[in-house]
């Protein structure tokens, strides 16, 4: 399921992204915690590079990237044949090792320091992505990631 969008099978982008921007303006955006948008404005006051990695769709991302005034994004991107989409994705796909991958030659071409780079993740998806910097953070946890946190001494806090 991560590495297809077998829903997106012969659906035109055009579609879809509408779509997708109407669900993120009504359902996503009124989901974003003041904690997370506080943390996101004392980086950004602080001169950090913003990064969104995802794993999901990037039609359904950029909206709320744009809404939270975040510059980089690395998500899944459906491939597109004939103008319909496929169904597969374009890889490295973000999520799991594929965000450390990502992440690893952003930091290189861009030349940032990960040891002092800070990283929110919720799910063992987000694991190799906190492990590659100085200040991880596992927000609302999901899927054991409590526990795993717990285990390498990663704090873990719950935003509402």
């Amino acid at each position: 399921l991560r590495e297809r969008k077998v829903y997106l099978t012969n659906k035109r982008p055009a579609d879809i992204e509408s779509c997708a921007r109407e669900f993120c303006q009504t359902e996503m955006i009124c989901g974003v915690s003041l904690q997370g948008r506080a943390k996101l404005d004392a980086h950004r006051q602080a001169g950090h590079q913003l990064i969104l990695v995802t794993g999901a769709p990037d039609f359904l991302i950029r909206p709320l990237a744009e809404f939270l005034d975040v510059p980089t994004v690395f998500a899944a991107k459906p491939e597109q044949r004939d103008s319909v989409y496929t169904g597969a994705l374009i890889p490295p796909l973000p999520y799991g090792r594929g965000k450390r991958e990502l992440i690893l030659a952003h930091a290189r071409e861009m030349g940032l320091d990960l040891a002092s780079s800070y990283a929110y993740g919720d799910s063992p998806g987000d694991h190799d992505l906190l492990e590659l910097v100085g200040y991880p953070l596992v927000v609302n946890p999901i899927r054991g990631m409590a526990r795993t946190a717990q285990r390498l001494g990663w704090p873990v806090t719950r935003w509402r």
